[in-house]
């Protein structure tokens, strides 16, 4: 490959709409146009393609996507995109926290997939999911897991991807037992680790991660950061402009 990635559109015969994909084309960053100099444009007939190439399949996809709604507008999706993110949690009961994860990747575009792996009740799962990810085409795995939270820990010492722990707060001790449990790794054996709960900066972690190799993640998160950062001076001006009496009646 001499690209990270890319993907094609046919041109087929299809009467006075037939070369409006190839206009927009001239709007797309990393879309060439092919025409191939046919005399006769008939329904059906391929007339030229589009090539479109890019830092990742999903932004090949979002390149694409205009094109093809233009040609059909109930197509939808191209085609299937591979996750370049897994996340995985222990218990069915930890989604409420992993699924801010989900949420963060999704705003961020980045396709990821969803499932349980528990290292206790299914250690073959486990073992199969780890020494397999990296050859699927995961980059990075987010690992939530309470109580004595092996998860995490167990995954990379199978992968050489990194992994990111997410210790999920439990009934006895806060989870603060799953933090000490994911930190106190061997030598050897690293996994990052975020606060208690805390899977939406897991997700932030993940993209950064993407962004050192694929340059539109990085895009994607300055831009998140610059929103936060209006965000903050929003309430600032708020609380400047009606003092703190008033602030919280306002915000709420």
């Amino acid at each position: 490959m001499k690209v990270q990635a890319a993907g094609m559109l046919n041109i087929l015969g299809a009467g006075p709409k037939t070369y409006e994909a190839c206009e927009l084309a001239y709007s797309i960053p990393g879309a060439t146009t092919h025409l191939y100099g046919k005399k006769e444009c008939k329904a059906g007939r391929k007339m030229g393609h589009i090539t479109v190439v890019g830092d990742c399949m999903q932004e090949v996809h979002e390149r694409l996507l205009p094109m093809v709604k233009l040609m059909d507008p109930n197509d939808a999706s191209p085609f299937n995109i591979d996750p370049l993110v897994s996340i995985v949690m222990g218990s069915d009961s930890d989604l409420k926290v992993m699924e801010a994860a989900a949420q963060i990747l999704t705003k961020m575009s980045v396709p990821f997939e969803l499932s349980l792996v528990s290292a206790h009740r299914t250690p073959e799962r486990m073992y199969k999911f780890g020494k397999m990810a990296d050859k699927r085409g995961i980059k990075v795995i987010i690992a939530g897991a309470g109580g004595a939270a092996h998860l995490p820990g167990m995954v990379a010492a199978l992968t050489p991807l990194p992994v990111i722990g997410v210790p999920v707060r439990g009934s006895t001790l806060d989870g603060v037992d799953s933090l000490h449990s994911i930190v106190q790794m061997p030598r050897g054996v690293p996994v990052a680790t975020v606060a208690i709960n805390n899977s939406t900066n897991a997700a932030l972690l993940a993209v950064r991660t993407l962004g050192s190799f694929i340059p539109s993640y990085l895009d994607r998160m300055a831009k998140y950061q610059d929103q936060m950062e209006k965000e903050v001076l929003g309430k600032i001006d708020t609380l400047d402009r009606v003092g703190w009496e008033k602030y919280e009646y306002i915000k709420h």
